[in-house]
């Protein structure tokens, strides 16, 4: 069999659970990173040697028409048919019998997809079916039981089975197992035939992506999915708000006593055309938005705020994702800067805050001149002196609620993450040197249970700052707890995002040292809290660039491994440092 020539793309649906995306506009003509998902279809057919493409239409068929006017695609063919009224998929194959006299691709235009067609092909070659469909393991509304290549059954959605994508090589002898009027669908048909003893192939596709664009949430996830694959990774993306927020986050915004009365607010109860940056992932359970806000229509005060604001949606598998709003006021109250809290919704699990921009000190860092890295940096140490002298004291008159402070089973919990994602799953160590490493680390652990303490962040690096003008403002704060010192003090100045120098590291530390009661005891005790924060981010790295979209954060692995090294000069440590030297040599 030669590669088919022609392709019947499904484009009549409603798309009813889009709504109101899908008012006006039909859900192949949705953009996915700028480019409406037909246009997609349409590329990956034309790479597929695919002449001759029928396109059928019903709801909203205007967008479609003056699209296939333009011909995008001179290679193919397209022809474009209206359904006054819906016939299902097997009706709109009887519409199409003047179409169908030769094996054909059918495609659903509604989908994300990127396929390898070779062996959908080779099955039809081997087989002779009636038809050869994809397959995938990917949650979708149909699934099928299939034994040896061969299709048993279609079910609603079942565990353990196989996705129906909705894309097949159909051969023309299924048109008799179509109803002969009225509406039908071609599970139906494929049913009927299956009764006379056709054979339906099920073909998996190693490699491939597939997503059902059917609700708002799998449209904003397959931006997220895609983003690599389609060479978008670490890229925001602009939806209408429909797509991203549900009606109550919505009407939240527009009823908050808390925002300045605004032109772009107001509107998000009905107007679901207005505009949400959807920003990339970062390593925890919450997706942030970017909400554009006139500033035209703000208060005085406001617009020395922002523009825009930060949407937090999150996820309650994270303890600390509960503490967030809370944390802030406190800080806040304290004197420690932090974004300005705008809206507090717990029982939505949902945040506005004041937006500072994208630009981290780790972006800012490459920018700026040496004497302006340490004005910076010890305003930062200013802002942890504060926190870390006064915070504590504070917190309990405010029974402010905080994770578990660092004890044994923290400081045990950071050492098993390190080995069991780096020495165990990166580097594949034995058993015995991972044991030498646990009781090097055992030693760390108790240099930082004895020294000084207080009020730590635990997560205060160059990526967790943002600016306010030109002071610097703390993020990510909610995972604040009882700790060393120290160990926010090797977060910033041992990084890998900033990799400081070592003499800069030191007059730093000199500069924080001198300020605290206990300067010396923090100073003596900081190599160890640099070794027990690199183990901990050397883990996150390892784990992070597992993760769809984050795949970058492998990068950072030589960075820290040589960082600890540094630490570990002050600190040997002999079974460690040759684990660093072997993370500091290998390619990301």
């Amino acid at each position: 069999m030669r590669v088919p020539r022609k392709a019947f793309i499904l484009a009549a649906g409603l798309g009813t659970r889009l709504r109101p995306l899908t008012l006006e506009t039909p859900k192949p003509m949705l953009p996915l990173w700028g480019e409406p998902m037909l246009a997609r279809t349409l590329a990956m057919l034309a790479r597929w040697g695919v002449e001759q493409v029928l396109v059928n239409l019903h709801h909203a068929p205007g967008p479609i028409v003056r699209y296939l006017a333009t011909q995008p695609f001179p290679q193919l063919r397209i022809s474009a048919v209206f359904e006054p009224e819906i016939l299902g998929t097997g009706g709109a194959l009887r519409n199409a019998r003047w179409f169908i006299d030769e094996p054909f691709w059918l495609f659903n235009a509604d989908v994300v997809a990127d396929v390898d067609p070779a062996p959908l092909l080779r099955a039809w070659r081997k087989q002779k079916p009636l038809a050869a469909c994809w397959l995938t393991t990917a949650a979708g509304p149909r699934t099928v039981r299939c034994e040896n290549g061969v299709i048993r059954d279609f079910h609603d959605p079942a565990p353990n089975h196989a996705t129906f994508c909705g894309l097949q090589l159909l051969d023309p002898r299924i048109l008799p197992f179509i109803a002969p009027a009225g509406f039908d669908t071609l599970i139906a048909a494929y049913r009927r035939a299956q009764t006379k003893g056709h054979r339906i192939a099920g073909v998996g596709v190693p490699g491939s992506f597939w997503a059902d664009i059917g609700t708002p949430v799998q449209y904003v996830q397959a931006h997220r999915d895609t983003a690599r694959r389609l060479g978008h990774a670490g890229e925001t993306f602009t939806l209408p708000a429909a797509a991203v927020l549900t009606p109550r986050e919505r009407a939240l915004l527009a009823t908050s006593s808390r925002f300045p009365p605004t032109s772009d607010l107001r509107p998000l109860t009905s107007d679901f055309r207005s505009p949400i940056e959807v920003l990339p992932p970062r390593g925890s359970n919450r997706e942030f938005f970017r909400l554009p806000v006139d500033a035209h229509a703000c208060t005085d005060v406001y617009k020395q705020l922002s523009r825009s604001l930060i949407l937090i949606r999150w996820s309650p598998e994270r303890a600390d994702n509960r503490f967030y709003a809370h944390h802030t006021r406190f800080l806040e109250a304290l004197g420690v800067p932090v974004p300005h809290l705008f809206l507090d919704a717990p029982r939505d699990r949902f945040l506005a805050i004041e937006d500072l921009g994208p630009a981290t000190l780790e972006a800012r860092l490459p920018g700026l001149k040496p004497a302006e890295i340490r004005t910076v940096y010890r305003r930062l140490l200013d802002v942890a002196l504060r926190l870390h002298c006064a915070g504590l004291p504070a917190a309990r008159r405010a029974r402010l609620p905080l994770m578990r402070g660092f004890d044994a089973k923290l400081y045990a919990w950071e050492h098993a993450y390190f080995s069991n994602h780096v020495l165990r799953a990166r580097l594949r160590l034995s058993e015995t040197q991972i044991a030498a490493v646990a009781a090097e680390l055992q030693t760390v652990a108790a240099v930082l249970a004895a020294s000084p303490q207080g009020l730590i962040h635990r997560d205060f690096q160059s990526s967790n700052v943002l600016f306010r003008g030109a002071a610097p403002v703390l993020i990510d704060y909610q995972g604040m707890r009882r700790g060393p010192v120290a160990y926010d003090l090797a977060s910033l100045l041992c990084d890998p995002y900033a990799d400081l120098p070592a003499a800069l590291q030191q007059a730093l530390l000199r500069h924080y040292a001198a300020r605290h009661p206990q300067g010396a005891a923090v100073a003596a005790a900081f190599p160890a809290a640099a070794i027990q924060r690199l183990g901990q981010a050397l883990g996150a790295f390892a784990v992070l660039s597992q993760k769809p979209g984050m795949e970058s954060f492998v990068r950072h692995i030589p960075t820290a491994a040589r960082q600890l090294r540094r630490a570990l000069r002050a600190h040997p440590l002999p079974a460690l440092a040759a684990v660093a030297r072997r993370l500091a040599q290998a390619a990301p």
